[in-house]
């Protein structure tokens, strides 16, 4: 259940396109200053915009995917309205685990755009995604997100482990997506970016990425865990003694 909609779709906005030309970069990288790497990491992948987005998906994929599950689906038959309220005594902690886990993910990007990119490359790609364009790429991809399969199969597969060829894939998909809600003159301000060789050592880095995305994802949480169980037991206990009080109408 930790972190099911972890796909971090604002931190790989840079490639709103299914395919890249990249070159290599000439010559060594100079370190870019740790305070504006993780600025622009920040920028990247927005906290609360992530965070709403995760809420927005549990709440639309958690109940149907708990029906999915024939055992599950009798208990919900027998005391209607369970799989909601255990949606609701879970909603807030997932929200607090998915803000933990945005910020450890700019901790890491951020180390990785220090180390990958020039100062130089930083204001470039900075000042693209302060830009309108760049605020709203990233809005039209989070909203574009669907992390339907990501739950069924997260509910049937009791070891489910998010790869970083799942994670390019949806990515890919809501950058379509997203470029489809640009004007022709957005279309051209993408383009020209996108011809900048800041765009192209960003999108060379997306491997790095989707790799620190499916690691923070796929890690343990056992105190997360422990808080979900016991959250859930007691709304469980909760619902089935006000049904059963209440001469189960």
């Amino acid at each position: 259940m930790r972190n099911l909609v972890l796909l971090g779709v604002a931190m790989v906005a840079a490639a709103p396109v299914a395919a890249i030309a990249v070159t290599d970069a000439d010559g060594p990288v100079a370190a870019a200053p740790a305070a504006d790497a993780m600025a622009l990491a920040r920028l990247m992948s927005p906290r609360d915009l992530l965070v709403d987005m995760e809420v927005r998906e549990f709440d639309k994929h958690f109940v149907p995917s708990l029906a999915s599950d024939p055992d599950m689906k009798s208990l919900e038959d027998d005391y209607p309205g369970l799989f909601e309220a255990m949606h609701k005594a879970s909603r807030e902690l997932v929200a607090e685990a998915m803000a933990k886990s945005v910020d450890q993910i700019h901790l890491s990007v951020g180390r990785l755009i220090e180390n990958s990119f020039a100062p130089a490359d930083i204001v470039e790609l900075s000042n693209f995604y302060r830009s309108p364009i760049g605020r709203k790429t990233i809005q039209q991809m989070a909203a574009s997100a669907d992390a339907t399969q990501v739950y069924q199969r997260a509910v049937e597969e009791k070891e489910f482990k998010l790869t970083e060829e799942q994670i390019d894939a949806q990515v890919r998909a809501n950058a379509q997506k997203a470029v489809q809600s640009f004007t022709p003159e957005e279309q051209t301000q993408m383009m020209l970016f996108m011809a900048k060789p800041s765009f192209g050592k960003l999108a060379k880095v997306q491997p790095q990425i989707q790799k620190i995305l499916a690691d923070e994802f796929n890690a343990p949480d056992p105190e997360f865990d422990k808080q979900v169980e016991e959250a859930m037991g007691a709304a469980i206990e909760k619902h089935i003694a006000s049904f059963e009080n209440s001469g189960g109408k």
